[in-house]
Formats: structure tokens, sequence, C-alpha cells
């Protein structure tokens, strides 16, 4: 008897070790490291890296939903409802931050001091929800909080919730001394939604000649550009060039410039920009292989053989091919050869090629040789006339001399083609190659892509499932 009572008591023991030695699992890998997540937030805040902060915010909200999953009734579940529900919000995603923030609220066992920074996660989703009557409310009984960091954030979204109301003799009461420090910023963030970039562009500026540098003028620079107002966005970066801002910092201006200038195809500005941005990174690793990455995809596009872009994308190291956006165009490249590669006597393999070179690559000049070469390659295909005259829809330095004359080589040499029909306004849908051309190239793409999607796969999981 005495025998079974011990092994009971060792197994009541075992089981109460377990407990806690789940306990401190759920405490260590999930609250834990929730917490310092949350912790690195609250200091991009105070520093005003805002972008930082939501990053780190979002962080903190995954790390603490781990812990709401796997242990629902788990001791740390108020705790976690905190992390959450604040991280959530703070990051901008405020459907999920508000369900657990209002879950938070309705406990007894939540600390005063976390329930008002909850309170005021909830009220910067009412700004973010454009409910700024219900958000000043919400924050007015928290801007004279004992702590400091509740009475500062909830002024700062009271103040954005009046700016965005137009009430600026309340912004500056809510900011009050700090209003001289925070307000531009403020104006700058708005303007810069609104869509009012010169307003924005000049207090930029400003902000530069000072060398006040925030992260809102990253994303002001980006929306900028991305709108056409490539003039404006430069002026502003260069202006930090002149106030001799920290040379990260420039680095990431001058990268998320040039990258917006590749996607409104100004090449040359762009591979400048990006250039600047890869002799100030220094250490920043990652801005210089993303800048790496864009150049080499800016001289693939200038590229006039499909041998000089192989040679281009093999100088490329690991590091950079580590990269998405090297992945991506690597991974369109694979598709080019491919298909350029399919030797069945039609051309549609090339054809093909040509069409993922200037539609996806955005490579026109190589996308026009590659077509050109199928005609010559392939002159009694019923593709041929077709690639010709798609060279001449490209724009690049040969089609100005040679649009004309490709033209009447469809016109002439192939009189009784689909494409040569059209080209003369009568009816195409009677010829042979009307039906045959699309037939072949369908075929080849089916095939093709098949071989190419398992090409791929092996490749990511050669990288590490990337």
């Amino acid at each position: 008897m005495t025998r079974v009572v011990a092994s009971a008591g060792r197994r009541i023991a075992m089981v109460l070790g377990m407990w806690g030695l789940a306990t401190g699992c759920v405490y260590y890998n999930g609250v834990y490291n929730a917490q310092a997540a949350a912790k690195q937030g609250d200091r991009r805040l105070r520093e005003n890296q805002e972008a930082e902060a939501q990053a780190r915010f979002l962080e903190s909200a995954e790390r603490a939903e781990s812990v709401l999953v796997r242990f629902p009734t788990s001791k740390w579940r108020t705790r976690a409802l905190y992390l959450a529900g604040r991280g959530h919000a703070l990051s901008g995603d405020c459907e999920r931050g508000r369900e657990r923030i209002l879950e938070l609220l309705d406990r007894t066992d939540v600390t005063p001091i976390e329930r008002d920074r909850a309170r005021v996660a909830l009220g910067a989703c009412d700004v973010r929800s454009n409910a700024m009557a219900t958000a000043r409310l919400r924050l007015d009984s928290l801007i004279d909080s004992r702590d400091r960091e509740v009475a500062r954030e909830a002024r700062l979204w009271a103040a954005r919730a009046a700016l965005t109301m137009g009430d600026l003799e309340a912004v500056t009461g809510y900011l009050g001394a700090s209003s001289g420090e925070i307000l531009p910023w403020e104006l700058i963030s708005a303007s810069t939604t609104a869509r009012d970039f010169a307003r924005s562009e000049s207090l930029l500026v400003l902000r530069a000649r000072r060398g006040d540098y925030r992260d809102e003028a990253l994303r002001s620079v980006r929306e900028m550009a991305a709108a056409g107002r490539v003039d404006g966005a430069r002026r502003v970066v260069l202006a930090y060039d002149a106030a001799r801002v920290r040379e990260p910092l420039r680095a990431q201006l001058h990268y998320t410039l040039g990258d917006q200038l590749l996607r409104v195809d100004r090449d040359s500005l762009a591979a400048w920009h990006l250039g600047t941005a890869r002799e100030l990174a220094g250490r920043d690793t990652l801005v210089v292989r993303e800048a790496v990455a864009r150049t080499a995809w800016l001289a693939l596009r200038r590229a006039q053989t499909l041998e000089e872009s192989d040679a281009i994308l093999a100088q490329l190291d690991s590091g950079v091919m580590r990269t998405a956006f090297a992945r991506r165009v690597a991974d369109q490249w694979l598709l080019v050869r491919m298909l350029a590669g399919k030797a069945d006597g039609t051309g549609a393999g090339q054809f093909l090629a040509a069409e993922v070179l200037r539609d996806s690559l955005q490579a026109p000049a190589l996308a026009q040789a590659v077509f050109v070469d199928l005609a010559r390659r392939s002159a009694s295909s019923p593709l041929a006339p077709a690639a010709l005259y798609a060279a001449t829809l490209l724009p690049s330095p040969l089609t100005a001399d040679s649009a004309d004359r490709w033209r009447r080589r469809v016109t002439t040499e192939y009189a009784a083609s689909a494409v040569a029909a059209r080209l003369r306004g009568d009816d195409p849908s009677g010829l042979p190659d009307f039906v045959t051309a699309p037939e072949m190239l369908r075929f080849s793409w089916s095939e093709v892509t098949r071989q190419w999607a398992d090409s791929v796969r092996r490749l990511r999981t050669a990288r590490g499932g990337s």
C-alpha cells in the first residue's frame, strides 16, 4: 500500500512538473517574445520610426496569437490578449486588434496601465477608420495620464484626428510644447495621404534643410514618385543629400526613389539613384542586394541578345539571388530560356519567349530582337509574319529605321497571311493561319510551362523553400 501511495505521489509530482514546464514554455516561447517585440515597437515609437514600430508590433501580435490559439485557457491569456490586441491595432490590423482588445477590456484582471494602453490603441484604430469624433472622445480621457507613454500617444492620435477634422487650434493644444517638432510631420503625413504632393514636398524640403528625418519622408517620396511626381520626389531626396543626413537613411531614400523610377520607365535616372544607394548603404546589405538586383534587371532590359543577358545574371552572387526581386527575374528568365530552346521548327517557343520578355521582364529591345530572329530562322512558319509585326510595335533604337521595312515584308512576302489581311483592312478569319498560329502557341505554352513550373519548384526547394 505504501508503495502504491508513493507511486501515485510520483505520478502527481510528474504531472505537476510537466504542467509547470508547459506553462513555462507558454511564457518563454510566446508571451516573453511578444513582450520583447512590443518593447522594441514602443522604443521605435519614441524615436518617431513608425514604419519600424509597425513591424515590431506585428511580430508581437503574431507571437501572442500563438499563445491564444495553442493555450486558450492558459493563465497568461490576459497578457496575451493585451499583446495581441495592441500589436494588431498598432501594426494597422484594426479588425483583429479591436476584437482582442474588447475581449481584454471585459476581463477583471487587467492592470490599469495595460487597460489605458489598449484604449489608446483603440483610439488609433478609430482614427484609421475615419471615426475622428469617436477617437477624440476616447483619447481625451487619456491625454493627462500619469503614464508618459499613454499621454504621449493619446495626444498624438488625438492631434491626428483633430488635424483631419480641420481643427488646427486643437492640434496645437494636444501637442503643446512639442507642436513645433511634431506638427510639421503630421501635416506632411496628412498632405501625402490627401495626395497634396506640392504641399508635402515643400514641407519635406524644409525638414530636410534642417536635417530632420523621419520614416514619413520615405513614404512621401515613394508615393510622390508612384503618382508621377518624380521631380518633386527627387528634390526631397537631393535636399536630404545636401543636408548630409546619415548615410543609411539617404541610402533608403535613393533606393526607394530608384525602385519607383523603374516602375515608370525612367531607367537612366533609376540607375543613378540605385547606384547612389549602393554607395551610401555601407553595411546595410539588404539595401545593397536589392539595389544590385534592380540594376541587373535594368541591364537585362537594355541587352540585345539572350547570351548577353545570361552573362548579366551569371554575375549576381548568391546573396543577391536570395532577394525576392532577383528570384522573380530569374524564374521568368528560366521560362524565356526554356521557351526559346524549344526546337520544333515552328518558332512557337521563340515567339512566346519574346512575349515573356516584352510583358513580364519588360525588355522591349531584347523581345524585338527575338521576334526578328524568329522570322529569320523560321521564315516559312505561320508565326513569321506575326513576329515581324510584333517587332514593329516595340519601342527600341531599331524600330524607327526598321518598322516600315518589316511591315512591307509582311504585306509582300506574307501577303496571304492573316496578319497581312489585318494590315490591309481585310477579314482574316477565313485564312488558314488565323487558326493554326494560335494553336501552335497554345500547345507550346502548355508543354513548356508544365516543365518550367516543375523546375521552379525544384529550384525553390534547393533554395530552402523560399
